[in-house]
């Protein structure tokens, strides 16, 4: 049987190149998305645990505050804990490198000479005279220097807040030969030099911890907060890693849902070739039983044939997922960055494990798509597969698949929408019971197409109403184009709703003439001050009517940490958004009371409502001062960031945590003024200084444009499926060009023309396409709902306002119609080849 086996596969292959080229690439796409985003995936937390394993070494725990700071005076204290061997003090901050927007060093301050534990890096061979002596002394990575031309004596310009700095090329300093993932940006300088020259005297930003040998780690945990006190963690390089986790939790699953459509899809594909290729085999397969095979033999050679076409789909692509990963790094390291302040990603690695992920997806999605009709062909009686091939009548099978597709979708809406509607994973059933009932439904419409008024001409229109004679060929494809469409259309009206109500949020909350921050605003948000007599020079400058402040610090809510921002409650009205109630009212709480105002997301993810009280602890105020209680006085809508943020009024802000310097400042100009040249003249007045100087206009468009780069990976795996689905609408049309041959030879032995026989199948190829259409534009409709009403709530609490972009939607419609057009061209134009002399008795 092995023998035979080998024989009739090679048979199989020289027989039927196109379509097993197809669904082999229909697999090889599936595996690549999936692979893709699983690389990236563990690439973002690979980032961060580089930098932390870079930076702290063989450190068994870190020490570090609620909020982003602490104390270095804490070293004693912790160098005094029994079963402490080692502590070093790590300051770290994300410092704007100045004449390039956006481009940064992530500088680590450290005690390079302290004989407290092993560093994790190697220092180049320098004495500790040459650095004192050389203020800003600071060794950078040699990645990054050979992509500057940087060299030692190079003098370099940062800025954190409106702090300004030089820096001198020291040393280099190989980071990931510790660390293979870690950032290319790293740089490490004296501790003591960093906290004078940035502004952080006395201030560490984490105090690494080297366990004495035999020391229980746990142990030490447990003795070192109890020293320190409640205002400070003991947290292992493990728990780090699992914080950063849980902040990325929803972009990665989402993202991995998305991905596996593309893999659903695929196994379409796998299902249609392994038909077709049975349906020219059944005889060959009723000799077999006739010779004495059993049923699990043939069985087990159909399911072998698809494990070979899987094992090449998962050839073609691991290496396409890599590729599809280096490609979108740029895009998924931005969000990163920008959304979730982590470490970007810079480089993709491609282990084992995925590897080994991506095989089993591939192995296992050929044979998903291959067992049915393995299973049907096996339990078919011999004499059946021996007789004369003729389609079977799909009877009352359309309605069934159909209604069972209803089913589907109303058992996952009556559980998502009920008993596990608090549930966050419930939307995703949900979701998928949309996608399983799009195809379920194809057979039922493509009949109902098939009983329209029959056409007078052999052409077009009727090759599209054709389908239904073939429903076994064609259902598949529209069913597998149908759920792409659906994905196409859903992310395109979420996006859409996304970027409709992100506009308005911007349009109600950005009312300012003039916005002006720090280059390392994004990232430093905190450390990014403002020194005051900039902020005096910027009120008193010409042509500036009214300046509004805000301030920001970290505070500690339901243990979490989340930014409350300080800013002028009072002339604020109109420029917050509440999800309910009158901003004006709330705002005067905010500003006479004391109250304060909830973003949208911590509100949900906490169970918040106005009127409850909130407990915020802010460890700028010392780790003895306790938490501060405040009244919720509105939920307002913020999409900046999905873990949460706090609204008060500067002067509660000083009295809670203190008096500090501001981190952003917004300008009124005078009625009338021309904005952009204010913009033009401020950066001349003040480009000595650290600070970037926009527009309004600019600031709204520097944030939709970050906007869209968020969702830069989603549009590629929105086209990966739509490829594969279009695949298979030319894979449907080879498998009625060679089974139906017959057919196609008796309408030629009839008078049919070649022209003829080609506009014949591109019409069922364009009838695969609109039905693919009609049910993914439905489907999709369901699944835009499920995202925005159900998984955008449950999982980065923001509410959207629905909003369709037709334009959009429509020019998809136009290219989906053109490219099934176009996949049909070579089967039509293969099968209007076929000569009158094909005519065989399967015809009669």
């Amino acid at each position: 049987m092995r023998r035979y086996f080998l024989r009739a596969l090679g048979a199989h292959l020289r027989g039927g190149r196109a379509l097993f080229a197809l669904a082999v690439a229909g697999v090889a796409l599936g595996v690549g998305a999936v692979l893709s985003i699983q690389i990236l995936n563990q690439s973002a937390l690979g980032a961060f645990t580089g930098s932390v394993r870079a930076l702290s070494g063989d450190a068994q725990l870190s020490v570090v505050g609620r909020g982003p700071t602490l104390p270095d005076e804490l070293l004693p204290e912790v160098l005094g804990t029994a079963g402490v061997a080692a502590a070093r003090p790590l300051l770290r901050l994300e410092v704007a490198l100045e004449g390039e927007r956006g481009a940064a060093l992530e500088l680590a301050g450290a005690d390079l000479f302290s004989a407290a534990g092993r560093r994790p890096f190697e220092l180049p061979r320098v004495r500790l005279a040459e650095v004192l002596a050389r203020p800003g002394w600071v060794a950078v990575t040699p990645q990054l220097a050979r992509e500057r031309g940087w060299a030692p004596g190079t003098k370099l310009a940062v800025s954190l807040g409106s702090r300004r700095a030089t820096l001198e090329v020291g040393a280099l300093v190989d980071f990931q030969r510790v660390a293979p993932l870690a950032s290319r940006r790293l740089a490490v300088m004296d501790l003591a030099q960093a906290q004078a020259l940035l502004g952080a005297a006395g201030r560490v930003s984490q105090l690494d911890v080297v366990a004495a040998p035999g020391a229980s780690v746990e142990d030490l945990t447990r003795r070192l907060e109890a020293r320190l006190g409640p205002g400070y963690r003991a947290v292992t390089p493990e728990q780090r890693v699992a914080e950063a986790g849980a902040l990325l939790a929803a972009f990665r699953l989402n993202l991995t849902a998305l991905s596996a459509v593309s893999l659903f899809v695929g196994g379409f594909l796998v299902y249609a070739s392994t038909q077709a290729a049975l349906a020219r085999r059944r005889e060959e397969l009723g000799v077999l039983r006739c010779l004495g095979a059993t049923r699990a033999q043939v069985l087990a050679l159909v399911l072998g044939d698809a494990l070979v076409l899987g094992a090449l789909g998962t050839a073609a692509g691991v290496p396409l997922g890599w590729l599809a990963a280096r490609a979108n790094v740029g895009a998924v390291s931005a969000t990163l960055r920008n959304l979730y302040l982590l470490e970007g990603v810079e480089a993709v690695t491609l282990g084992p494990g995925l590897v080994a992920l991506g095989v089993g997806l591939g192995l296992l999605g050929a044979l998903a798509g291959a067992v049915l009709p393995a299973l049907d062909v096996a339990r078919e009686d011999p004499r059946a597969l021996l007789s004369r091939r003729a389609e079977a009548s799909p009877g009352r099978t359309p309605p069934r698949l159909a209604a069972l597709g209803l089913l589907a979708l109303a058992a996952s809406a009556a559980l998502a929408l009920g008993p596990l509607r608090r549930w966050p994973y419930a939307g995703f059933g949900l979701a998928l019971g949309v996608l399983a009932a799009v195809p379920l439904a194809a057979p039922l419409l493509l009949r109902a197409a098939g009983r329209l008024r029959p056409p007078r001409r052999l052409g077009v229109a009727f090759g599209a109403r054709d389908l239904a004679a073939h429903l076994r060929a064609t259902a598949v494809p529209a069913g597998a184009l149908a759920v792409a469409v659906s994905m196409l259309v859903g992310i395109t009206v979420m996006i859409g709703s996304f970027r409709h109500t992100v506009e308005d949020w911007l349009s109600a909350t950005l009312r300012a003439d003039v916005y002006v921050t720090s280059p390392s605003w994004r990232r430093g948000r905190t450390d990014a001050v403002l020194a005051p007599e900039v902020v005096a020079r910027l009120a008193a400058a010409p042509g500036v009517r009214r300046v509004e402040r805000l301030r920001q610090v970290t505070g500690e809510v339901l243990g979490r940490r989340v930014p409350v921002s300080g800013f002028d409650a009072a002339p604020a009205a109109g420029r917050v958004q509440l999800l309910a109630g009158d901003p004006a009212a709330a705002l005067a709480k905010v500003a006479g009371e004391g109250q304060v105002l909830v973003s949208e997301p911590l509100a949900r993810k906490a169970g918040l409502a106005p009127g409850d009280r909130l407990a915020i602890d802010f460890p700028a105020a010392g780790a003895r001062a306790g938490p501060r209680r405040y009244v919720i006085a509105g939920v307002y809508r913020d999409y900046g960031s999905e873990g949460g943020a706090i609204l008060m009024d500067l002067a509660a802000l000083a009295e809670a945590a203190g008096p500090g310097p501001l981190t952003n400042v917004a300008l009124d100009l005078a009625p009338g003024a021309d904005v952009e040249g204010e913009v033009a003249r401020l950066r001349r007045e003040f480009q000595g200084e650290a600070l970037v100087v926009r527009s309004n206009r600019t600031l709204r468009t520097e944030v939709l444009a970050i906007f869209e780069q968020t969702f830069a990976v989603t549009r590629l795996l929105q086209g990966m499926s739509l490829v594969v689905a279009v695949a298979g609408v030319a894979l449907a049309l080879l498998v009625l060009a060679r089974e139906r041959s017959a057919e196609v030879a008796l309408l030629r032995a009839l008078g049919a023309t070649r022209g003829q026989i080609f506009r014949l199948f591109v019409g069922r190829a364009l009838g695969i396409a609109l039905a693919g259409l009609v049910l993914g534009a439905a489907g999709g409709a369901g699944l835009a709902l499920v995202l925005v009403q159900v998984i955008n709530p449950a999982w980065f609490g923001w509410s959207l306002a629905l909003h369709a972009p037709w334009r959009v939607l429509a020019s998809q419609g136009a290219l989906l119609l053109t490219a099934a057009v176009a996949a049909g061209i070579y089967p039509a134009a293969r099968a209007s080849r076929t000569p009158a002399t094909e005519l065989a008795r399967d015809a009669l």
